[in-house]
């Protein structure tokens, strides 16, 4: 029986189709395999992976490092934000400031020589300071009690500048000469200080609001600026 007799029998047919399907999926094999061989890691493609793996922690660690900076800048943004005099919660600043110091100086029934105008200077988009000069002079401890007192005024205020001197009106002079100051000073009856300085207090003027910044401070007197005025 010759290939094209064999060819045209049922038997002959399905042994040639098994045989054609089984070449196509040698080829298709053949090709899989060396497909799969070329993909499978050796030292080269090993060490690229390493390395590229290498730079991406680099990059994760750097990336986080600098979230993690931003975290603390925003923080100290925040907490200097609520430490500082904030119009919709503490008042207009240039009638509230002077009223707190004033009320602190009644309670100490202390009387200041002067309390000057707030001045305001602009530190960037969000903050300023503003600045105030007062004095006053008294016993020691009322100027110590009076000065405790404005560290306690919210939002806290710092000093700019503070000078503080002995009051000489108060000294006694016995006459003796120079030689003998300790013991001149030794007899004095009571100490009295003059003090002069610049209290100064930042302000916030940012999008943050008081819900934001957590505010516990108690508000101060809002006032309109005609009646600031």
């Amino acid at each position: 029986m010759n290939l094209k007799k064999f060819a045209s029998t049922p038997k002959g047919k399905l042994i040639i189709c098994c045989a054609v399907l089984a070449l196509v999926w040698s080829v298709l094999l053949i090709n899989w395999l060396g497909s799969f061989l070329h993909d499978l890691p050796n030292q080269v493609k090993i060490a690229k992976i390493n390395s590229e793996l290498i730079q991406i922690r680099n990059n994760h660690k750097i990336a986080s490092e600098e979230h993690a900076k931003l975290r603390e800048i925003r923080r100290k943004y925040q907490a200097l934000a609520a430490a500082s005099w904030i119009i919709s919660h503490d008042g207009i600043i240039e009638t509230g400031l002077r009223r707190r110091i004033s009320d602190v100086a009644r309670k100490q029934d202390f009387k200041l020589n002067n309390i000057g105008s707030v001045r305001i200077s602009r530190i960037n988009q969000d903050f300023s300071c503003a600045d105030i000069d007062i004095s006053g002079n008294g016993d020691f401890d009322d100027v110590v009690r009076l000065l405790a007192g404005f560290a306690e005024i919210e939002p806290r205020l710092a000093w700019r500048r503070l000078d503080l001197r002995p009051d000489n009106r108060f000294r006694r002079n016995t006459g003796v000469g120079s030689a003998n100051l300790a013991a001149q000073v030794n007899i004095v009856p009571e100490t009295r200080l003059n003090f002069s300085g610049t209290l100064r207090v930042f302000c916030y003027e940012g999008a943050l609001s008081v819900k934001d910044l957590k505010i516990t401070r108690p508000a101060g007197e809002i006032l309109s600026m005609a009646e600031g005025e």
